[in-house]
């Protein structure tokens, strides 16, 4: 049997552009750089008088940031069709984050706020699709 790794997964590439080794790649970049934001905040949480009523605040943005970055990296490798592939970047981004966060916390809740957090995802996403393939056709080179 043969082995499955992102490599080889960049190959499977279904008609309309979308490869799921570069989603996996997109939303790996996007949650490093969420690690790396929320340790910066962290620090800077410990060292500062910063409000802790602004916490959630930061952590909606940080994860629109991030699903941005994903949607815009995967995109701009698609063959077309930037905006589909940075909505299921960031649906799937969400759907791990939800998935991790109910196992951690010993719940799968499904409120509002977490319809919410899945529409942000696939905004975001989307938006940040747009931004990949409108870099793309520029000439701007990843």
């Amino acid at each position: 049997m043969a082995k499955l790794n992102i490599a080889s997964l960049q190959d499977i590439t279904a008609d309309n552009g979308i490869s799921i080794g570069v989603i996996l790649k997109g939303i790996l970049t996007a949650y490093i750089i969420t690690i790396i934001i929320f340790l910066v905040f962290a620090v800077v949480i410990t060292y500062t008088d910063f409000p802790e009523s602004a916490i959630p605040a930061v952590v909606v943005v940080t994860t629109i940031i991030s699903i941005i970055i994903a949607g815009s990296k995967v995109a701009s490798r698609a063959k077309s069709k930037g905006w589909l592939n940075g909505a299921i970047a960031g649906i799937l981004y969400m759907t791990i984050l939800y998935i991790a966060s109910s196992l951690i916390f010993n719940g799968f809740t499904f409120d509002r706020y977490v319809i919410y957090m899945f529409i942000l995802g696939l905004f975001s996403g989307a938006f940040g699709g747009i931004i990949g393939i409108n870099l793309k056709g520029s000439g701007r080179r990843r």
